[in-house]
């Protein structure tokens, strides 16, 4: 098998070109790479991150010969090398479909997984895993709901609390906002809040405010950001109408807390005056516009990480107006949204990025491109200008 995927590896590298919007991606160090590490499946990458001086990567994958979704977790060195084998998928020895939707690290040894369980998200579970990617405890959340769904996980370093958000729905239509505490020594569920509305499910992480309240996005036409003062969510109210100028179809996808308190919200929007989705940065309370980015096609975001003094954001854009094709999208962006650079590059298939991290310089991102019939991982190197070897 070694020697099919260094030829694929190699044509790949042939067949990549860039573009830069700052100053031309060009080759500038034999340390950067683009490195394919297939799994036992299809890979649908959600999550990469630091972790005792190695990569973290975490992928919803499908196993060969199985339509029951498992969870892929590798380390690899900074060169790209897998430790452990081939990583690991969970749930073990289980024909049971799992799907993960965030990943936390508590102090820089424990990696707690937050997803549904079941091809119907029969329920919620939370796993947590070693530095030998082991597992070591799970705990898991139902009702008297049909339907479950999370959309993050938080945590409180100094109350030690992990924190998470979602929604369920029973049989008959019925929604409401979740939102729920754990311990973080052995993962029991200690509080759980449901709101007594059907709207405003969330499409964000649901975030703490400075004064205690629940914050979070939720899509309709377009999208709007609600509060409730207090975790019970018995109130709720529309505190953000996104109305950009000359924007619709604005969609959150991502809820942040910045270093000093600031809530910020990423998302696309369908640019009017462009005509083409675009990508937009914007903080809460400002009144201020957002900022628009992207590329010259379709975009789409993926995964959104902070880094020193600003923000890293993954995606794809559309090689050619209308043509469909996709190629990986990266922008590194200061604390304030302003571009410190954007790329995009790919070759003749389709290509995403899902997420990517800063380390000592340099930009470790995920990305996922079609090999044969099987989405496939790739683990991509690049300088703090998003330059690669190509």
């Amino acid at each position: 098998m070694r020697p099919l995927i260094t030829t694929i590896f190699t044509c790949l590298l042939c067949v990549f070109s860039a573009c830069n919007t700052e100053e031309g991606l060009q080759p500038v160090s034999e340390n950067s790479y683009i490195k394919i590490i297939q799994g036992e499946g299809t890979d649908a990458p959600l999550s990469i991150q630091e972790f005792n001086g190695d990569l973290l990567i975490v992928s919803n994958s499908t196993i060969r010969g199985s339509s029951a979704n498992k969870i892929r977790v590798l380390r690899t060195d900074l060169n790209g090398d897998v430790i452990n084998g081939s990583g690991k998928y969970f749930p073990e020895n289980m024909n049971q479909a799992w799907n993960v939707k965030d990943v936390i690290v508590i102090e820089n040894q424990r990696i707690v997984l937050g997803g549904t369980v079941g091809n119907n998200n029969d329920s919620l579970f939370f796993l947590e895993i070693n530095a030998q990617l082991d597992s070591v405890r799970s705990e898991f959340y139902s009702s008297d709901m049909e339907n479950y769904q999370l959309t993050g996980l938080s945590y409180d370093e100094s109350t030690s609390k992990i924190f998470f958000g979602g929604f369920e729905r029973i049989e008959d239509g019925e929604e409401y906002t979740l939102f729920g505490q754990l311990n973080a020594s052995d993962l029991s569920i200690e509080e759980n809040f449901r709101s007594s509305k059907a709207k405003a499910l969330p499409a964000t992480p649901i975030l703490e405010d400075a004064s205690g309240g629940l914050i979070w996005a939720y899509n309709t036409a377009n999208s709007e950001l609600v509060r409730s003062p207090n975790r019970s969510m018995q109130q709720i109210d529309d505190i953000d109408n996104l109305r950009f100028n000359n924007a619709e179809n604005i969609v959150s996808k991502k809820l942040l807390k910045a270093e000093d308190g600031k809530i910020l919200i990423l998302g696309e929007l369908d640019d009017l005056e462009k005509q083409q989705r675009m990508l937009f940065f914007y903080e809460v309370y400002s009144g201020d516009d957002p900022i628009i980015f992207g590329g010259t096609g379709e975009n789409q975001l993926n995964g959104v990480k902070k880094s020193e003094n600003g923000y890293l954001i993954a995606g794809s854009t559309e090689v050619d107006e209308g043509g469909g094709q996709l190629d990986f999208y990266l922008s590194r962006r200061g604390q304030n949204g302003g571009e410190s650079f954007s790329s995009s590059f790919g070759s003749d298939a389709d290509e995403e990025l899902h997420d990517a991290v800063m380390i000592n310089d340099f930009i470790y991102s995920i990305g996922s491109t079609t090999i044969g019939i099987e989405n496939t991982l790739l683990l991509i190197k690049t300088d703090k200008f998003g330059r690669f070897v190509n």
